[in-house]
């Protein structure tokens, strides 16, 4: 059981830095934040962040186990997912090697008066993104962790949440530092990486879910 659980944690880490390492709102927020305020206010929205989904896991896991489990439900997910992750490999790699993608960001002076961790709370809330990818690709994980109960969820949900907090935790130290630790190539070859593993997914999720179907 201990190397299911280790596969689990592991795959959640990889799919989660493919999540974190794209650019979207969390990220730009981060940047912002660290920038004017310094490095904990940076790391502060990810914990908001991860706050926001530990929430979403518990509700899952108690109200909609038995749901997810259901053969049509499975197959729908794993469908979704696929086709999901599938999607995120392509616009991931299509922008990082043909060079689209950059670590600089314009800092937008402060015109907000809210905490940097409810800051996260809200930026992820209403980030349609966000949502999508809980329904596809988060949900058949969490199906998956629910099959070790709550060792299986605790290693799903840390896994993830790691991601997102030691990227964004380097980004707001980056940032608040006033240096460019992380370049443009290297981040890109890294974003390179995560979308080719993205694909492997992707089948794995679909074969699931033409099995469940079937």
């Amino acid at each position: 059981m201990l190397l299911e659980l280790s596969i689990l944690f592991f795959s959640s880490l990889i799919i989660g830095y493919s999540g974190a390492l794209m650019p979207g709102p969390v990220l730009i927020v981060t940047i912002n934040e660290a920038a004017k305020k310094g490095l904990k206010s940076g790391f502060y929205v990810s914990v908001g962040h991860a706050f926001l989904e530990l929430i979403l896991v518990i509700l899952l896991t108690l109200g909609l186990a038995e749901i997810l489990s259901l053969k049509p439900i499975v197959a729908l997910i794993g469908l979704l997912g696929g086709a999901f992750l599938s999607w995120m490999a392509y616009n991931i790699l299509k922008d990082a090697l043909r060079r689209k993608i950059s670590l600089s960001f314009y800092v937008k002076p402060d015109d907000h008066k809210m905490s940097s961790m409810v800051l996260g709370i809200f930026t992820s809330l209403f980030n349609p993104f966000w949502l999508i990818w809980w329904v596809s690709v988060g949900a058949i994980f969490l199906l998956n962790s629910l099959e070790f109960g709550i060792m299986g969820v605790m290693a799903f949900y840390f896994g993830h949440i790691l991601a997102d907090l030691s990227w964004y935790g380097s980004v707001s130290f980056a940032m608040a530092r006033g240096k460019n630790f992380i370049s443009d190539k290297t981040y890109r070859t890294i974003l390179t990486l995560c979308g080719s593993i993205l694909i492997f997914f992707s089948v794995f999720f679909i074969k699931s879910g033409l099995e469940a179907l079937l």
